[in-house]
């Protein structure tokens, strides 16, 4: 095990592509320094009017991130490196109040990487732990793209997070992220005490494509009659991989991510067009969401995700499961990678932690049935 700052950028060498580590840094700085000023412009525009009730902090992010992400190209390397420093002009430092530790676990071919987020001044051997799974569509992303979110939710929350760099597509398509997800699972429940968690109390959650990952590993273990999440966190899940069988929303060409996007994603992700039918890869398609772990869902506004979500969290609760719903109207997709320069992103963060935490305690204490 690897002990790292914990006050790391977030902003690693490999990542910067040309730019030098100080001069990102002070790009980042002046950018969120100068957003307040910026968003007073932000109701004068066409965006504001395609995104109505956007945080004008956010939406004028949302439109830099896309318009960063997809200048340089369509292929999946044109897109890596821009799209993470382009969500990075908003993130803020990790916090200080959280010790950080690089691992490798044993994966299903090869080892996976994951890092160890953990409050200080945590005494306990037996500390509740929430396994995280990255933005990205399953394509883009790595530890240091939910760097900040997953420290901040670890000293909110005052649980272990155990961040998991999954193989992205297109180099390692449908079902390589899921089968490293489950491995994670599996790795923690065997070796939680060498790692000061809980094995009774481990919990899954993630944002976007790890938010799919979350919950298609739930159906995996329950198929399997195997033991499941204490708890699963799914913030704007992936429900479905073949996008052009959704129905047309009023969010399909928003920022940051949009209809197109998503079938862009899918493409790079599956296999085959098939693989969209195998509920592994679209869990809405699964036959039964009866015996799930209790859920915290979360929805973003303007959002492409939006309409699938909230079908998700009804259908979850009209099977007989535990959800709990939080709404971010005026958040967009990706906001947990803004809370350096959006104070809402930021709160939001503090208030999916803190209700992580308290739906733990309850589910430990047996008042929220599984």
């Amino acid at each position: 095990m690897v002990v790292v700052s914990s006050e790391a950028d977030g902003i690693p060498a490999a990542n910067l592509d040309g730019w030098n580590r100080k001069s990102w840094k002070l790009l980042r700085s002046g950018f969120q320094i100068s957003l307040p000023l910026i968003s007073r412009f932000f109701r004068f525009t066409s965006l504001a009017r395609q995104m109505p009730g956007i945080d004008p902090r956010a939406g004028i992010h949302a439109w830099i991130v896309k318009r960063f992400s997809t200048a340089s190209g369509d292929t999946v390397e044109d897109r890596r490196k821009p799209a993470f420093l382009s969500l990075s002009l908003l993130e803020a430092r990790a916090s200080s109040r959280v010790s950080v530790s690089n691992l490798e676990i044993e994966g299903p071919v090869t080892t996976v990487p994951a890092r160890l987020y953990r409050p200080k001044g945590t005494t306990s051997a037996n500390v509740p732990l929430l396994i995280y799974l990255h933005f990205g569509g399953c394509v883009l992303g790595d530890l240091d793209t939910c760097h900040t979110a997953c420290s901040l939710i670890s000293e909110q929350s005052g649980c272990l997070v155990l961040s998991v760099a999954y193989r992205l597509a297109p180099e390692h398509q449908f079902p390589a992220a899921l089968e490293d997800t489950l491995a994670a699972f599996r790795w923690v429940r065997t070796n939680a005490h060498s790692i000061g968690a809980d094995p009774t109390c481990v919990a899954i959650g993630g944002d976007s494509a790890g938010g799919y990952l979350a919950l298609a590993a739930s159906l995996c273990l329950r198929d399997q009659q195997q033991d499941m999440p204490r708890l699963q966190l799914l913030i704007y899940p992936v429900v479905d991989m073949d996008r052009r069988a959704m129905p047309i929303t009023p969010y399909d060409r928003n920022y940051p991510l949009s209809r197109a996007d998503m079938i862009w994603f899918a493409e790079q992700y599956m296999r085959a067009p098939v693989d969209a039918y195998d509920p592994r890869c679209s869990v809405g398609r699964a036959k039964s969401l009866s015996g799930l772990p209790p859920t915290i869902m979360v929805h973003a506004g303007n959002d492409v995700l939006l309409p699938e979500g909230q079908a998700l969290g009804e259908r979850l609760a009209r099977e007989g499961n535990s959800v709990t719903t939080l709404n971010y109207p005026s958040l967009p997709h990706a906001f947990t990678a803004m809370s350096g320069g959006v104070p809402r992103a930021r709160e939001a963060l503090v208030e999916i932690a803190n209700t992580l935490s308290a739906h733990i305690k309850a589910s430990a204490q047996g008042r929220i049935e599984r």
